[in-house]
């Protein structure tokens, strides 16, 4: 995918990240690299003997998915076979300029393309919207709502301009071994629909303005589950649960630091040093990662509205993230080694130490425990945050996390669906960039919360609640300029700050401090009278305007006249 700023790669068994190439994908576009792996992992019981019955699917680094889709109980496609495998499309492969888009697909440089890799690159967009597998699940505009590609239907989701899909399963009895040792297939067929946009808006509408500009750094996901079956088995999963699991390597995979926002379903990472050499040689400050749960499992809930395959369904609820893991290697929280370390993860405990009491992950003194640990303020550096060197919270190194989703049950022919969204932020600073991500994030649940249709299918959309924040610091000048009576200082904070804005004359003399305070991220506008800190009238002449947030400072000349 790489159709806006984040670029990854999608395998045919549902694992996203690693290329042949590189090892990676990266954020910005063409630019370092963010994500080294990434899967969707599930675990559930089936049958009453929690020391038998516990099996675990998905993908790590390895994979209990084998590509294609399930035919019948306990029988999976040929993964061979030429319909199977990753399908991309987008609606406008006939005439765009797929210079960058091939560049990027063959590996090499943009001045190394030619007509050759772009009529190449062309025809696989070609056959994939052409020969795009709906019959086994591919999503489709059904306009006239009869379950079939008409020939004047599209291919496609939510109004995206490129989407990705495949169909794997987890009949393997080797891959889930191979994945997770002694677990036991579940017969689960996973549809996996990854898509983005690339919008451009030219009008004056703030609204559209702002939500353009997310979605240059959001990637969605929707994986469907739906329970097939192995034969001779018993016809439900119970206590199931589903995470998504990351490995980032956010430039310099060993200074990296995590941590989740409950209050918006997220994990994320972060840079734990100012600069980072993958970063620095594109001029760039290191991002931020976040992946965030926008759409749950179902469950029953009479009197409840839930959003399921793009619809309101009556009597469910869908749940949130229900728990925040995270690991490294050499940290006490290394990847789980067993089957029921895998589960107890998934449920948010310390599956390694403790898993037989299930106790939760360590908090500071004084913090009660929760199964979201990590979920302090970095940007404030307030609450539980990663990198304090102890036992409940340790050294930047090469960390991974996974957030979490349940319990729900599922029956034989039962389908459940999550939908997650991959955001990138960079902002002023690693902190900032932190701020920028979750202000995307805010968006991405937005737009879901929309139903995909915001800016899109309605014509006069109603402006999402999010308030605007600004992504790096800036003093504008004020206005007007020269000016006699009062003038108007804007400034922008992209992340909280203790905020100091002082007037001084050409002399360096202080005239008037006009704030000093801790100020949250936002835009802000401050009026000056031309009066000293007396407030008695100061002379005409030149005046400088000083702004201090933290490390950053910056100023502006004012000229006031009579």
């Amino acid at each position: 995918m790489n159709i806006n700023e984040i670029s990854l790669w999608v395998r045919d068994n549902g694992r996203i990240g690693r290329s042949p190439w590189d090892g990676g994908s990266t954020y910005p576009r063409m630019k370092a690299r963010v994500l080294y792996l990434e899967g969707l992992l599930w675990g559930g019981m089936v049958g009453d003997d929690p020391d038998l019955s516990i099996r675990v699917g998905g993908s790590r680094y390895r994979s209990g998915l084998r590509p294609g889709r399930i035919l019948q109980k306990g029988v999976a496609e040929n993964p061979n076979d030429p319909g199977v495998g990753v399908w991309r499309i987008r609606r406008d492969w006939e005439t765009v300029d797929l210079t960058r888009d091939a560049a990027e697909f063959f590996r090499i440089s943009m001045d190394s393309v030619n007509t050759e890799h772009v009529r190449a690159l062309r025809e696989r967009y070609e056959i994939d919207w052409k020969q795009w597998p709906w019959e086994k699940g591919a999503p489709f505009y059904d306009d006239n709502h009869n379950g079939i590609m008409d020939a004047d239907e599209e291919p496609g989701l939510a109004y995206a301009d490129q989407v990705v899909w495949l169909v794997a399963n987890d009949i393997d009895a080797n891959a889930v071994d191979g994945f997770v040792h002694s677990s036991q297939p579940l017969g689960l067929e996973m549809q996996m629909t990854l898509w983005a946009y690339d919008r451009r808006y030219s009008g004056a509408d703030p609204f559209f303005h702002r939500l353009n500009e997310a979605l240059k750094h959001i990637v969605f996901k929707r994986a469907r589950l739906i329970y097939k079956g192995i034969s001779d088995e018993p016809e439900t999963i119970t206590n199931m649960y589903i995470g998504q699991w990351v490995d980032p390597d956010l430039g310099d995979a060993v200074d990296d630091l995590v941590g989740c926002d409950v209050k918006l379903d997220l994990g994320f990472v972060y840079n734990a040093n100012a600069m980072d050499d993958h970063f620095t040689k594109y001029g760039l400050i290191p991002p931020s990662l976040g992946y965030a749960f926008l759409q749950g499992p179902l469950v029953y809930s009479a009197g409840n509205e839930a959003q399921f395959d793009f619809r309101e369904k009556s009597d469910f609820k869908n749940l949130s993230m229900t728990s925040f893991t995270y690991e490294a290697p050499g940290d006490p929280f290394s990847e789980p080694t067993t089957l029921r370390g895998y589960y107890y993860m998934l449920q948010g405990y310390d599956y390694n130490v403790h898993y037989e009491r299930k106790m939760r992950y360590p908090h500071p003194p004084g913090v009660e425990p929760t199964f979201f640990p990590l979920s302090g303020d970095p940007v404030t550096g307030t609450g539980h945050i990663d990198g304090l060197f102890t036992y409940y919270s340790f050294s930047p190194s090469d960390k991974r996390f996974t957030c979490s989703s349940g319990p729900f049950s599922m029956a034989i022919g039962d389908t459940q669906e999550v939908i997650v969204a991959m955001v990138g932020g960079s902002g002023s600073d690693r902190l900032a960039s932190v701020s920028v991500m979750k202000y995307y994030t805010k968006w991405a649940r937005q737009v879901a919360k929309d139903n995909f249709e915001v800016g899109f299918a309605q014509p006069e959309p109603s402006t999402p609640d999010i308030p605007f924040q600004p992504q790096d610091f800036r003093l504008y000048q004020n206005y007007p300029n020269p000016f006699n009576s009062e003038t108007e200082i804007r400034y922008d904070l992209p992340v909280q700050r203790r905020v100091k804005l002082t007037i001084y004359n050409l002399l360096g003399q202080m005239v008037k401090v006009l704030v000093d305070k801790n100020q949250e991220a936002k835009s802000y506008k401050i009026r000056w009278d031309g009066t000293d800190s007396r407030g008695e009238k100061v002379p005409t002449g030149l005046y400088l305007n000083r702004i201090e947030a933290g490390s950053m400072i910056l100023m502006k000349k004012m000229l006031l006249v009579e």
